[in-house]
């Protein structure tokens, strides 16, 4: 299997177990279950989907294994990390301040 395929195989799942998450989170009249998951383990049961989703995006969008992503980046120059890093915050917090934003307006 190649490496874009499992990326998008683990952006799939993990975003799609992440998404029925915060559906639950958002909805909680709709959750199935007795118990609703809190505290640390309620933490980890729905970060570990979203970590998931967010190697396979890595995966999927840098064509290498999640484990060699770091040596290419170590291998950029002082400047290129510090635009490439300063790019990434500030696409995720407009990712994030835009998915609140929706959430409030509803």
């Amino acid at each position: 299997m190649s490496v874009r395929v499992r990326g998008l195989l683990y952006l799939a799942v993990g975003g799609g177990i992440f998404a029925l998450f915060a559906f639950w989170i958002a909805n909680p009249e709709s959750y199935p279950f007795s118990v609703y998951p809190a505290g640390v383990g309620g933490a980890l049961a729905i970060g570990a989907p979203g970590a998931g989703a967010i190697i396979g995006l890595i995966e999927l969008v840098s064509g290498k294994p999640f484990y060699q992503v770091e040596e290419a980046w170590a291998g950029l120059s002082g400047v290129q990390r510090f635009f490439g890093g300063t790019l990434i915050i500030l696409v995720g917090g407009a990712v994030v301040f835009t998915a609140i934003a929706i959430l409030m307006l509803r």
